[in-house]
């Protein structure tokens, strides 16, 4: 439990104002004092809280806010938490004005001729004593600012009542949005009484046609198009779930690398910064709620979400619910699906409708697709958690009822760590009983291979798209290890966003770039002579692998699939892997045996920020004197920071680290670490220096602007 306290002004000038407080996010059961007047209480961590605070303020004097927050009870069952997590803002509205998430823009479009008819929706509220007669003044304009469409509207709104305005606004020679090409629009509204504007709301959008088939999956703009995804926590390494806005552009933007254009928020809301980043990247964004409820505080949640979330061209489908009442024997599970559907309808017809769903008999997935029909077919999209033996029955029975993989493939392992440790917290998926098996509680369970699964995904046409478990690591549910593991590792990048091996198969089939990688390390732990098993992933045709200039092979590349070399006898040196498209050499990877760390380096991810609002993120490896980065350093480094930067928070990936988050010291983890920078409110700069004891320290500057 959590007691917040905030005293603040308000102007005298604002007498005849709304005052509204917005929270976008407290985990959780917040309650809400303001001048010791009980404001409203809310209990969902992931949705946002409005209140209407214009009785209790002190215009023209101060104010005391306080926020009671308890976050004793859970939602999830991963780590959630807990505290004022996301923004909150203090607003000010005229008596008459826009409702909050009031602006709702859709788009109806030809794609021959390029143009669309924008519809406007937008909801105004009169909280004053007298009907009013207003003016809405609608345009939209493009990322230049130039007005390309415009219209205004009279109105009339009876007093303490509100109404809806319904605009149409034709847009010619459209830029559509695209996870290629993400294009942005603005719609401002304008509103005026007795020609004063007395409100201004600008909300941005995008102009696109998403379409899914049956047969033939999802189309984007007309074009075919495979929705590669990945399922992520909210939480990151030195922020918890307080993650500032640019460590989550961070994040997107590595899942981009990858090759990945869709991110499942699992299983909740997301903040509106996210969105806001998905919209500019050009990331498809599966949007969920958090439980699958017809009760009435559920049915708000995902009222809130949707009307918060409906703008966004990210969002191309509603999660509706995530495995924990589907089963095969449960009716309530469709009439559910049915009052859940109509209540999104009735704030956006744009979208369709998916849920998570898995069933269960007993402890075993079902196998076939008998059991689903009945609770499922109301469901716009069908979505699968696991169960790949029963996507082409499922298919045959429902010919009709396109299909997307919400989520599959729950396997990574640990960064940089080659042979399984369970005293340790470390995880290799190719040890051979991690292949065959994995323990999920105390029960051993077959557990296939990530590439497995894909490869048998990109197989079937009929499958619009697949969300991996997950994206990156996230504390809490440290399957299938227990403690001293704290963190998930299911994660193709670990809790910093480091990439682990698989992120290259990945990248491989989903990027459009040559790949070619292999793994282990060459500092391997194997002694010299002992027989060793060498994997790559790669997109090109052919590769042939060496060790020391000794050739073990030239190997075909199967799509969807990597390689692997058996009894690669180890002996210190260079492991190189040489990738051939046709006959000709395309290009090398080696990895060297390292000397000890001598030296620290540090790579920011950005060299100049803004002051006030980013986070510096630096990544920290150890190098020996050639200047590579050594796989197995562990040295413990502290932080020194100088001008116009403060410490926020540090992680290195260890998922069974125990080192706190906020505190300016950490050990490396597999040769790298994380520090996070928050950016003061001055211009300037950040200086940033990094001690390890025995070896010579690093540093790095960042610009403030």
């Amino acid at each position: 439990m959590a007691w917040y306290r905030r005293r603040f002004d308000i102007p005298a000038g604002m007498d005849g104002k709304r005052v509204y407080l917005h929270f976008d996010g407290v985990y959780r059961n917040s309650t809400v004092y303001l001048n010791e007047y009980f404001a409203g209480s809310h209990e969902s961590g992931y949705t946002e809280a409005c209140y209407d605070i214009t009785d209790f303020v002190n215009f023209g004097g101060g104010n005391i806010l306080v926020v009671r927050v308890d976050a004793s009870g859970r939602e999830g069952w991963w780590y959630e938490g807990g505290g004022i997590y996301r923004h909150v803002w203090l607003e000010y509205k005229s008596a008459a004005h826009i409702a909050q998430n009031g602006v709702y823009v859709y788009s109806d479009i030809c794609l021959e001729q390029k143009s669309a008819e924008v519809h406007v929706k937008t909801d105004l509220i009169n909280k004053s004593t007298a009907d009013g007669d207003f003016i809405l003044k609608s345009r939209i304009t493009d990322r230049d600012g130039t007005t390309v469409g415009a219209c205004e509207s009279a109105i009339a709104v009876q007093a303490w009542e509100g109404a809806v305005c319904g605009q149409r606004i034709p847009v010619a020679d459209v830029c559509l949005w695209d996870v290629d090409s993400p294009y942005l629009y603005s719609l401002t509204g304008e509103l005026y009484s007795h020609g004063e504007l007395i409100d201004s709301v600008t909300v941005t959008f995008g102009i696109r046609e998403c379409r899914f088939d049956a047969d033939q999956g999802f189309f984007l703009n007309g074009r075919h198009l495979k929705i590669k995804g990945l399922c992520c926590h909210q939480d990151h390494a030195g922020t918890g779930i307080g993650v500032p806005y640019s460590v989550q552009e961070y994040r997107i933007s590595k899942m981009k690398e990858m090759g990945a254009n869709a991110y499942r928020c699992a299983h909740y809301p997301p903040s509106p910064e996210l969105l806001d980043i998905c919209d500019r990247l050009g990331m498809f964004v599966m949007d969920e709620t958090r439980r699958m409820s017809s009760a009435p505080q559920d049915l708000e949640a995902l009222r809130s979400m949707v009307a918060r979330d409906r703008n966004h061209p990210s969002v191309f489908i509603w999660g509706i619910g995530n495995e924990e009442i589907f089963s095969q024997d449960r009716p309530e599970t469709a009439r559910t699906t049915v009052t859940m559907k109509m209540e999104v309808r009735r704030l956006d017809k744009t979208r369709p409708i998916t849920a998570a769903v898995v069933c269960w008999n007993g402890r075993e997935r079902f196998d076939n697709a008998a059991g689903y029909v009945d609770v499922t077919k109301n469901l716009d999209v069908m979505g699968f958690n696991y169960c790949h033996t029963a996507w082409d029955d499922y298919h045959e029975r429902m010919p009709h009822q396109p299909i997307i993989i919400t989520e599959a493939s729950a396997n990574s392992g640990t960064r940089g760590c080659y042979h399984t440790d369970e005293c340790r917290g470390q995880y290799y998926i190719f040890d051979e009983q991690n292949i065959s098996k994995c323990k999920i509680g105390k029960k051993a369970v077959k557990r296939d291979l990530a590439e497995a699964e894909w490869k048998y995904f990109a197989e079937r046409d009929y499958l619009s798209g697949i969300f991996l478990w997950t994206g990156m690591d996230y504390r809490g549910e440290p399957t299938p290890l227990s403690y001293p593991a704290v963190y998930s590792q299911f994660g193709i990048f670990d809790y910093c966003g480091f990439p682990k091996d698989n992120y290259y198969y990945y990248k491989s089939w989903w990027a459009d770039e040559d790949v070619l990688h292999i793994f282990p390390h060459w500092n391997h732990p194997a002694d010299e002579g002992e027989a060793v098993t060498v994997y790559c992933y790669s997109n090109l045709d052919e590769v042939e692998l060496l060790v020391n200039g000794k050739s073990y092979g030239k190997k075909r590349m199967k799509r969807n699939w990597y390689l692997s070399w058996d009894s690669v006898i180890y002996e210190p040196g260079e492991l190189t892997a040489i990738g051939y498209r046709g006959r000709c050499e395309v290009m090398r990877k080696t990895v060297r045996t390292t000397g000890a760390a001598c030296r620290l380096a540090l790579h920011p991810y950005k060299e100049m920020i803004c002051a006030g609002e980013d986070t510096a993120i630096i990544n920290i490896c150890a190098l020996d004197t050639d200047g590579m980065v050594v796989p197995t350093a562990d040295n413990e480094v502290r932080f020194y920071i100088e001008g116009e930067g403060e410490f926020l928070g540090t992680g290195n990936g260890n998922p069974a680290s125990h080192e706190h988050d906020r505190l300016p010291v950490r050990r490396l983890f597999n040769g790298w670490a994380q520090l996070l920078v928050k950016a003061t409110g001055r211009k300037g700069e950040i200086r940033v220096t990094a001690v390890s004891d025995g070896i010579e320290s690093g540093e790095c500057s960042i610009t403030i602007r």
